[in-house]
C-alpha cells in the first residue's frame, strides 16, 4: 500500500494532476487508516453531531486525509451505492464512483467528518438532500417535502422517470449499510429534518 507521498509520486510519474487525488479509488496507507478508525468507532448512544472544538484552521494535508477518508469509509458501508435510488455505477475506467458521501449535519454546522453522520447519495439526491427537498425519519424511512406539490409537473423529472416524486411513492426507507452499527445516528438525522428539511 502506498503512503500519502509515494501516492503523490506515482501521480507524478503518470503525469495525473493532484487535484483529481481525490477522485481516484486508490488509498493511502494514510488514508485507509482513517477508514479503518471510523467504521470501527464503537457506535455511541448519546451521540453529538457536531464538532464544535473542530479547530478553524488545519493544515492542508490533514483536512484531506480527513475527508477522503470520511468519504470513502461513507460510500463503503454503503456498498457504493445510493441510500435514496440505489444507483450504484462507476466510471468506465472503473478509477472513479458516481455516489458521494454526504454530511447530513453540514460543515458549515460543524457536523463532524464521522460515520455517524455520513450517507451515501447520488450527486442529485445528495444535493436534494442537502436543500431539504427529503429528509429522514427516526426509522430511516424517506419523508419528502410537502412544496413538491407546489411544483409544476415536469420539474424533479428527468424524461418520464420521477426523482423526487418517485421517493414519496416508495413509501420505505433508504437503502442501509449491511451492519446497524453504522447506520446513521438518529441525532443527526433529527437535526437535519428540523433545521434544513422544509416540510
Amino acid at each position: 500500500m502506498l503512503t500519502e507521498k509515494g501516492f503523490d509520486e506515482a501521480l507524478r510519474i503518470s503525469n495525473i494532476p493532484t487535484s483529481e487525488k481525490d477522485s481516484l479509488p486508490i488509498k493511502s496507507y494514510e488514508v485507509q487508516r482513517v477508514v479503518k478508525k471510523l467504521v470501527e468507532t464503537p457506535r455511541p448512544t448519546n451521540y453529538q453531531p457536531f464538532d464544535r472544538n473542530r479547530k478553524t484552521v488545519r493544515t492542508i494535508r490533514e483536512t484531506a486525509l480527513r475527508m477522503r477518508g470520511f468519504r470513502q469509509a461513507v460510500i463503503e458501508v454503503y456498498a457504493f451505492r445510493c441510500a435514496a435510488c440505489g444507483l450504484k455505477i462507476n466510471s468506465p475506467d472503473s478509477l472513479c464512483w458516481e455516489v458521494e458521501a454526504a454530511h447530513i449535519v453540514p460543515h458549515g454546522s460543524f457536523g463532524r467528518d464521522d460515520i455517524f453522520n455520513g450517507i451515501a447519495l447520488c450527486r442529485f439526491h445528495h444535493w436534494a438532500f442537502d436543500v431539504g427537498w427529503f429528509a429522514l425519519l427516526d426509522n430511516y424511512r424517506i419523508c419528502v417535502s410537502s412544496k413538491l406539490s407546489h411544483l409544476p409537473t415536469d420539474f424533479g423529472r428527468m424524461g418520464d422517470r420521477e426523482l423526487i416524486r418517485a421517493l414519496s411513492n416508495r413509501g420505505s426507507g433508504i437503502r442501509l449499510p449491511s451492519e446497524r452499527r453504522v447506520y446513521p445516528h438518529i441525532n443527526s438525522i433529527r437535526w437535519h429534518r428540523e433545521f434544513v428539511f422544509n416540510p
